[in-house]
């Protein structure tokens, strides 16, 4: 389950806010520090304990940063244009796959939710989200469980069809299920109510916010300016 590590080296959720839709900017932006932006997000990951994740990112990404752009693509054969778009598709949303990544492994959902009221988002925006941010760390544990009884019961992947139908038809299931235990849940305590709520947690700003801010921001726009 994902915890909200309330430490000196984890910025609050609105900091990782800001940063994810900075970071939206640069799949249409050609950003000549996203490699820099890269060992940014992989030291942070690090730092909070997700060391192996941080290395995996870096290698991937060092990995995509040498494929060629869409004007030496088109040069070669069909398949190998449409396998290295793919991989430059891929580039193209790393940095806001990473910077959401950070978000959600490093925040707890009361903190993200704590983070929405601070920031007076909607009613209609917040409520899916709160559902969203529950929903999917439920997904994946009941993933693994279903995944952990196949091996059980001697299940494997040769024959993929089978495997996919005997795991593919539990999750439809199970997430029909944990979508409506959530909503019910997040009723229950009284979530849609617009009267001013105590939180348990306290989001506040502390001196890694700033550094993580001032990080991206620096080499958001000086990216930008090496580009013209």
């Amino acid at each position: 389950m994902l915890t909200y590590k309330n430490s000196k080296v984890n910025p609050n959720p609105i900091s990782k806010f800001i940063v994810l839709i900075l970071m939206s900017f640069t799949v249409t932006k050609l950003i000549y520090t996203e490699i820099l932006m890269v060992f940014v997000f992989c030291i942070f990951f690090f730092i909070n304990d997700y060391k192996k994740f941080a290395i995996k990112s870096l290698l991937i990404f060092l990995i995509l940063y040498y494929i060629p752009n869409f004007e030496i693509i088109l040069k070669f054969p069909f398949l190998v244009k449409i396998f290295l778009g793919f991989l430059l598709l891929i580039r193209m949303f790393y940095l806001p796959y990473l910077a959401g990544s950070f978000l959600v492994r490093t925040s707890d959902v009361s903190s993200i939710i704590t983070s929405f009221g601070m920031l007076k988002v909607p009613r209609e925006i917040s409520i899916p989200l709160a559902v969203m941010f529950r929903f999917f760390p439920s997904f994946k544990e009941e993933h693994y469980n279903i995944k952990t009884a196949m091996k059980i019961r001697g299940i494997s992947k040769k024959n993929i069809i089978k495997y996919l139908e005997y795991v593919f038809v539990p999750l439809i299931i199970v997430s029909t299920n944990l979508a409506d235990d959530i909503s019910k849940a997040a009723e229950c305590k009284a979530i849609s109510n617009p009267c001013k709520k105590t939180r348990y947690f306290e989001v506040k700003f502390k001196l890694v916010d700033f550094i993580y801010l001032a990080m991206f921001v620096i080499l958001f726009f000086g990216g930008i300016l090496c580009s013209k």
